[in-house]
């Protein structure tokens, strides 16, 4: 049987772990992996800019994105801390917002997994593909990547309202935050637009779903670290206190 210590300690690293992979993940992804705003090639590119993209940078990519790998594997123990303690904020059995919030985040982070591994293998491998082939492989990972948008609608959509919804005392999620979550969960439908525009706001590189759904992304998920920390303070306090008034008892 584990012991009550280390399970508050594992619950504690495990809830922290947000902050750590979400950092993580723009380091190896973004910046190192070249798909963060600055540093990333137009889907308006041609086949031949897109080849020599890959050709100059291959190395790079393929550490940031072997990194980006990793922390997407933390993100899916993060959302499990988030379940669980969803799951302590929902009565009589009922647990349909943390086991959705659950498959939710799971699924988000095996995208980020394996788009991170698509996009390392095209750049292992491009110098012996054709510029075109170069391109489709490169557009395709971001459809994966973007397209896949439902999985993190159900994620932060789950979180959201189980602020809004949540009455009792000390929530989890404050119904500011659930508000949030629910309000960024309809804006990310927007990704759908993605094979429809290479050019504008919508199109993967573009203001509203890069600069927009990226960077809330990160952000909100990073608050959410945060609000899990402080609800496991909180409880450890709360469950001290018992203790001392029973021994007092």
């Amino acid at each position: 049987m584990v012991s009550e210590s280390a399970t508050k300690k594992i619950e504690m690293w495990l809830a922290g772990s947000g902050m750590f992979c979400i950092v993580g993940y723009v380091i190896g992804w973004g910046i190192l992996g070249m798909c963060a705003g600055p540093f990333m090639i137009s889907p308006a590119a041609t086949a031949q800019q897109h080849f020599d993209f890959y050709q100059e940078h291959s190395t790079r990519i393929m550490i940031g994105m072997t990194i980006a790998s990793f922390d997407a594997g933390v993100f899916m123990l993060f959302v499990s801390q988030i379940a669980n303690q969803m799951k302590r904020r929902e009565r009589n059995g009922h647990h349909v917002l943390s086991t959705v919030q659950l498959v939710g985040g799971l699924l988000t982070g095996w995208v980020g997994m394996m788009a991170a591994m698509m996009w390392c293998a095209l750049a292992e491998f491009s110098t012996q593909l054709d510029p075109d082939m170069v391109k489709f492989f490169h557009v395709m990972t971001w459809y994966v990547f973007d397209g896949t948008y439902w999985v993190t609608i159900a994620q932060f959509g789950s979180i959201g309202l189980m602020g809004i919804c949540d009455n009792g005392k000390d929530p989890l999620i404050p119904k500011s935050t659930g508000l949030i979550g629910v309000m960024l969960a309809c804006g990310y439908a927007t990704l759908a637009l993605i094979p429809f525009d290479h050019t504008f706001i919508f199109s993967y590189d573009g203001l509203w779903n890069w600069y927009f759904v990226w960077i809330t992304f990160f952000c909100y998920l990073m608050w959410v670290s945060r609000l899990c920390i402080k609800d496991l303070k909180r409880t450890q306090v709360s469950t001290q206190t018992a203790g001392a008034h029973a021994l007092a008892h």
